[in-house]
């Protein structure tokens, strides 16, 4: 912001733009390339892919390649038995809703305010544009506050009969890395348990992010009844996934796509998840941990206040004085010096292109440490004009 980058070229944790400036990817690529850019066994599967298959196959000519990525997944994401491919986290949302449809029998979905799942028509938050939508596409739409267990439980008790579904991303990305609070997503598992209405996960940022298993396991709660995953489930190449119990995954609803198996995305996929260990996902973590805590400390003594938020290797930044735990606080922080920020760090040779962001298994301790000083500097320096000038940080 204010104006796109061009970028030109790009390795592991950093890329160049047009006119030769080098930026450290605080982003993964829009959330999609945990790896880094143009790493070498990402590139050598999507090679040999392409010059021994080069084209999509399909249900009806699959290669080796989609039950290798089957298998990895499901062997990985707890309570996973079968799934069913897309080639986005938006057609995933989509199947998922109708997998759970199907399998219930009843229309209503329960979501979080603010939340993102794609670009169904159903599922457009707050923050999105609706122009061109069908009204009656959200009819069956019920939206709560995220980290309110009592406004769920209160929707579920009024709408117990039509209920299918309960859908929850893990973290909230869109308005800036907001986590759990409490032990919120386990008691949601709970509830909805209680109620007998099926939990879907919304991973499609998280899932490859957090650990292996996704958020169940890094939060250690029991397994969703549906997974969705995307982004960088694909090593960078367009590619995801809805995962979970088998008599729902086994439901007869339209999922055809032509691009859902393709093999040269799934090579990449198998790549990626075998390079995705235990071991770089707790480092990672700790990356993200050791930036969220520096944050905190730049920031505890300015004259205006931020607030940061996130958990495992994402972070976010807010103007506000209010703790930011849902859509309505983080939408209440001050934009203004967002923006501002976002412009200060990018001439400053960071790139950031949403308000998740934080380390992927290519940055070094070097890299969080660039990063700080660039944030932190730079929040300081909007901070004392803000302050000079009394801007209002609402």
């Amino acid at each position: 912001m204010p104006h796109p980058i061009y970028i030109e070229h790009g390795t592991g944790a950093h890329f160049t733009d047009i006119d030769g400036n080098t930026f450290l990817d605080c982003n993964a690529g829009w959330n999609a390339a945990f790896l880094g850019r143009a790493h070498p066994a990402i590139t050598s599967a999507v090679h040999d892919a392409m010059t021994t298959l080069g084209a999509p196959g399909g249900s009806m000519h699959p290669s080796p390649k989609r039950d290798e990525f089957a298998r990895l997944l499901c062997a990985r994401v707890p309570g996973a038995e079968k799934m069913v491919f897309a080639p986005s986290g938006s057609e995933a949302n989509t199947y998922a809703l109708r997998l759970a449809r199907s399998y219930t029998g009843k229309q209503t979905v329960i979501r979080m305010a603010g939340g993102y799942h794609g670009q169904h028509d159903a599922l457009l938050g707050e923050q999105s544009s609706k122009t061109g939508t069908a009204p009656a596409a959200q009819n069956n739409i019920v939206t709560v506050p995220f980290n309110d267990l009592t406004a769920a439980r209160a929707a579920l008790e009024a709408h117990h009969d039509t209920v299918a579904a309960l859908i929850v991303e893990p973290m909230m990305t869109i308005p800036g890395a907001i986590h759990q609070r409490g032990h919120y997503l386990k008691d949601l598992r709970t509830l909805t348990t209680e109620f007998d209405v099926l939990l879907i996960l919304d991973e499609v940022i998280t899932g490859c992010r957090f650990a292996q298993g996704g958020a169940s396991e890094y939060y250690g709660f029991d397994p969703a009844d549906l997974v969705v995953m995307g982004k960088m489930l694909g090593g960078g190449l367009p590619t995801a996934a809805v995962v979970g119990r088998g008599a729902i995954l086994e439901q007869p609803i339209s999922a055809s796509n032509t691009h859902a198996q393709n093999p040269v995305t799934l090579a990449a996929a198998v790549a990626a998840l075998e390079l995705s260990t235990a071991d770089e996902y707790r480092r990672v973590a700790s990356m993200g941990e050791r930036l969220r805590s520096g944050l905190r400390a730049c920031t505890e003594s300015l004259p205006i206040p931020v607030q940061i938020t996130g958990d495992g290797p994402c972070a976010g930044i807010h103007f506000t004085s209010d703790d930011v735990h849902d859509y309505a606080s983080a939408d209440a922080a001050n934009d203004d010096l967002w923006r501002l920020m976002c412009v200060g760090i990018t001439n400053r040779g960071l790139g950031l292109t949403s308000r998740t962001f934080g380390p992927t298994i290519a940055w070094t301790d070097t890299d969080v440490d660039h990063a700080l000083d660039v944030f932190s500097s730079t929040i300081v320096d909007i901070s004392h004009a803000a302050s000079a000038t009394e801007v209002s940080t609402r």
